[in-house]
């Protein structure tokens, strides 16, 4: 079990019932988070390649193999939940490559859709799975899927506890857990924790709601996440800029 310095029943408030849904926001893939499984290190920021290299069980590769060597209690899910993600991840690598496009753009929004209406059955009927039940993997999966409806923040807002047991249970990283934090606190119209939200389709480090550098780092440092500027050069060097 992990010690964390996010805690399911402090962290974030119940969402405001008058909370408007995002028309459209950027797909989060572009804001940086949502890479798909197995992005590669890149050696243009030594600095996160350092961190990565020494936190090896966070790897892609680490939860893959953990995840060989079990079993899954309810594979039907986990396919469909890869299934869902695979889709995600080609409409936003096709966003990325050509953001003016209407009909791409429409494609985001249709997939978003689907799986939104998708996870609001599961959550009612299920909830959010555990790693007995999919894997670590099929739990990022789950995440990837909440972290792109953002036409629903309060379901967002609702599954973040259970998220934060999930973190705290070894089943998903901490750093997936601080970008879910993020977004629902700017959703809420408050201030990020982490850094993790901001345009990556700028090309340039400019957080979304401001916030200040320095706090950032410290709330990541606390929550043993890399320094927040190799994780914008990690993620801006992954998106070409």
């Amino acid at each position: 079990m992990r010690s964390t310095a996010i805690r399911s029943d402090t962290m974030v408030p119940a969402l405001r019932a008058a909370l408007a849904c995002a028309a459209l926001a950027l797909p989060a893939m572009a804001h940086g988070e949502g890479e798909p499984p197995g992005a590669p290190a890149t050696t243009a920021c030594p600095g996160a390649d350092t961190w990565n290299r020494e936190h090896p069980g966070e790897s892609p590769e680490a939860i893959a193999r953990r995840d060989a060597a079990r079993g899954f209690a309810n594979p039907e899910l986990r396919a469909q939940l890869q299934e869902r993600v695979d889709a995600d991840q080609r409409a936003r690598t096709a966003y990325l490559a050509s953001p003016h496009d209407p009909e791409v753009r429409r494609r985001v929004l249709e997939v978003d859709s689907e799986n939104l209406a998708w996870l609001r059955i599961l959550v009612a009927d299920k909830g959010i799975p555990t790693a007995a039940d999919v894997g670590e993997s099929g739990v990022k999966w789950a995440w990837l899927l909440v972290q792109h409806a953002d036409r629903d923040p309060r379901l967002q807002a609702s599954v973040l506890g259970t998220f934060v047991k999930r973190y705290e249970a070894g089943e998903l990283p901490a750093d997936d857990l601080a970008r879910l934090n993020d977004r629902v606190l700017l959703a809420l119209g408050r201030p990020q924790r982490f850094g993790t939200q901001f345009d990556w389709l700028s090309g340039h480090f400019e957080p979304r709601g401001g916030g200040d550098a320095a706090q950032f780092d410290a709330n990541r440092r606390k929550f043993g996440l890399m320094p927040l500027a190799d994780y914008a050069c990690m993620m801006n060097a992954r998106l070409g800029h």
